[in-house]
């Protein structure tokens, strides 16, 4: 039978098993794998996701090597509620998935499938990071579309990983956390894009001692066929000790996105998916784009939390409207992102856990009403946000019935100031700041 047949003839209440066992083959068949592309049961570690899935080469057919799986497949049953993205049917389930694809077994495989027959959707692996890029769609809607869509961006995936750098709060270090990691990135061989996307300061390119454009950016945000590259600098630095040029490409900020647009005129004018397209177009030149977003929730933090595939939330530990903030945009803000994202068949961003910034030691008095302010925060958004569960976010390392408050940090360090004054990327210029900047990178993306 096709997949259409297959869908007809599934009971409304089938089973996971009834499912696997009928609908699964079909459905990556119509995304283009052959029976020997696809193993069931495939082991991951100690356990075994419902089907793995690689294309054949030459003489390696994965039924048989079960090496270097692509695609990973998870199976629920119909009457499992994977609609709704804050249902436990589905948080069980994705959590499920992505402890899969982050398994030590699973380096090779890039994508993940999560259906139960009524939707699907599919989710992407790069390096650390897990993140949904289409919706959860609804298979019954129309079929040959939605597999279509899933398969061309299986076929050909984007390169580079978009994060947006955000707090609704100036002071909590968002610029110098996208230099240091562009330049952090650098040194492991990684094409970096940086954006500074807050024309208001312009600090990106003024750390660098870089001038702002003007109006460039402007026209490719409104062209319908956008000249992104024209609009790159590039940024070296020509290291002593290592005795090579390092550096990374930065997209300078535009007066004239303030001096010349009011922002009324501004939504007119550019569409709001607009720096998304532009940054699609040098997508597969960078291995990273880094956003530096405005500390607000006004036209040009949402333009670029809607680009972003993640978004990383740096906070300060002795900043009250940091925490409070960064959870905002959590409950918030992100979900408005992703309600956007959707309009034009896009799963949006999703947050990454919280970081502080700038931080002091992990014990003392600041500390103790650190946490006293987290656990408020916590409270408040599972009253306020419909149940939602702020706590691996602030405590990723937390597990239920084993608390853990260890946190991400980036301890305060003198070299920041330093290296300001040099006009440089603190990760550049001294080993203390590059070893917590590489710790940071190794933490969330590597």
């Amino acid at each position: 039978m096709n997949l259409e047949e297959v869908l007809k003839a599934l009971p409304a209440d089938a089973a996971e098993a009834v499912v696997e066992l009928n609908f699964s083959q079909p459905f990556l068949r119509a995304l283009g794998f052959e029976y020997q592309e696809m193993v069931p049961q495939f082991p991951v570690g100690r356990r075994a996701v419902d089907h793995a899935a690689r294309k054949n080469v030459g003489e390696d057919t994965f039924l048989t090597s079960y090496q270097n799986p692509y695609l990973y497949m998870e199976v629920k049953g119909r009457t499992e509620n994977l609609s709704d993205i804050n249902h436990p049917d589905y948080r069980r389930a994705a959590l499920q998935l992505k402890h899969y694809l982050l398994s030590p077994e699973s380096k090779s495989v890039h994508w993940g499938l999560l259906t139960n027959s009524i939707h699907v959707q599919l989710f992407r692996k790069h390096g650390k990071v897990v993140h949904p890029v289409t919706p959860c769609l609804p298979i019954t809607g129309d079929l040959r579309r939605i597999v279509k869509d899933i398969k061309q961006r299986i076929d050909k995936p984007r390169r580079a990983l978009i994060v947006a750098i955000y707090n609704n709060k100036g002071g909590v270090g968002k610029t110098t956390t996208t230099l240091n990691l562009a330049a952090t990135l650098a040194l492991l061989k990684k094409r970096v894009l940086i954006v500074d996307f807050d024309p208001n300061q312009s600090d990106l390119g003024d750390a660098l001692n870089l001038k702002p454009l003007k109006g460039k950016i402007l026209e490719v945000l409104k062209s319908k066929e956008p000249a992104t590259r024209d609009i790159i600098t590039p940024y070296k630095f020509e290291h002593p000790r290592l005795k090579e040029s390092l550096g990374f490409d930065i997209i300078l900020a535009d007066e004239d996105l303030i001096s010349e647009l009011d922002e009324a005129r501004f939504k007119q004018q550019v569409k709001f998916h607009a720096l998304r397209r532009s940054l699609e177009i040098v997508q597969d030149d960078y291995d990273y784009i880094l956003i530096d977003s405005p500390p607000n929730w006004r036209i040009f933090a949402q333009k670029a939390l809607c680009a972003a595939d993640v978004v990383l939330i740096p906070a300060r530990h002795d900043n009250l409207h940091s925490l409070q903030n960064a959870g905002t945009a959590i409950t918030q803000f992100i979900p408005e992102a992703q309600a956007k994202r959707c309009e034009v068949g896009d799963a949006g961003p999703i947050a990454l856990p919280i970081f502080m910034n700038n931080a002091f030691r992990e014990t003392g008095p600041q500390v103790h009403l650190m946490h006293q302010a987290i656990a408020k925060i916590i409270k408040d958004a599972r009253r306020n946000s419909s149940g939602f569960d702020l706590t691996p976010y602030f405590y990723p390392k937390n597990r239920r019935g084993h608390e853990n408050r260890k946190m991400i940090t980036i301890p305060y360090m003198a070299y920041i100031s330093r290296a300001d004054f040099m006009h440089m990327p603190a990760a550049f210029a001294f080993k203390p700041a590059r070893e917590q900047y590489l710790n940071l990178v190794k933490e969330y993306f590597l």
